[in-house]
């Protein structure tokens, strides 16, 4: 999983077309950010890498994934650090791997840091050939559904989905969605977590923006587009799984094979 920018200055971003799922979750300054977990493909460079948020830790342990960041709070990273040590999942920060990572120099920094999947498998070690069995999400046909072609996510700048041609076009801020080496990028799912998203005391930044965390166990609504169809219901989930969602009866609501782009907003965001 790499920690990839999401503000205008991060895009394109580099490999994010090739990723099984993208949470993007809000940050500081009405920004968000992004985390790109890779299974089915190899990324052959990916990036902006960026910095670690607390909210991370929120979603590690169930992916036993190898974290790429670049950096983060002097707390935030004791805390992913402690978090590590008790093996589900592997931190690779650069300022403890510096040959994970290489700074470019068409961008400038912060914006110049890039990894791939073979270098954060190098730096793992031996742990990265452990076999780990990951939640994975509910996978299969969809019936029903209310028309779903169109949504917006009230961001600080807007996120649009249009579907056509059997994915999801997405723009940011008006612009479309592209990844510097694959051109466009279609999600095949959209997903919806409204939840808790609280301001972390102590973590205002120059500017007086505070950093955020969210509630990441228990319930909420959700919604999920896939094939064109609007899937309303809510999303469970226990500490260490993956989540879970099911319609007003309870069926569960499943996605389809591909690239899932999840976003985590507020309650009180209409969608």
């Amino acid at each position: 999983m790499v920690k990839v920018g999401n503000d205008p200055q991060a895009r394109p971003q580099t490999g994010i077309a090739q990723a099984d799922l993208i949470i993007e979750v809000p940050v500081e300054g009405g920004l968000t950010r992004l985390a790109v977990v890779f299974q089915s493909q190899d990324p052959a460079r990916v990036g902006p890498v960026r910095s670690a948020r607390q909210s991370d830790l929120n979603y590690l342990s169930p992916l036993h994934a190898i974290l790429a960041h670049v950096g983060a709070s002097e707390a935030v990273t004791k805390a992913v650090r402690d978090a590590a040590r008790s093996g589900g999942f592997i931190d690779v920060d650069e300022f403890q791997h510096a040959d994970a990572f290489e700074r470019t120099t068409d961008r400038q920094p912060p914006y110049n840091a890039y990894t791939s999947g073979a270098r954060l498998r190098a730096a793992a070690g031996s742990a990265a050939n452990d076999k780990v069995t990951v939640g994975a999400f509910a996978f299969g046909a969809q019936e029903g559904g209310a028309d779903g072609t169109t949504l917006t996510v009230p961001y600080g700048e807007p996120v649009r989905y249009e579907y056509a041609s059997g994915s999801y076009h997405r723009t940011a801020g008006g612009t479309k969605t592209m990844d510097a080496s694959a051109g466009e990028v279609t999600p095949d799912n959209v997903v919806v977590i409204k939840t808790d998203v609280t301001e972390i005391p102590g973590t205002a930044d120059a500017a007086g923006a505070p950093s955020f965390d969210y509630r990441a166990t228990g319930g909420g609504a959700v919604v999920v587009l896939r094939d064109g169809k609007r899937f309303e219901g809510t999303w469970s989930r226990e500490a260490n799984e993956q989540y879970k969602f099911a319609d007003a009866s309870g069926k569960p609501i499943l996605l389809r094979p591909g690239l899932t782009w999840m976003h985590i907003v507020p309650k009180d965001f209409a969608l």
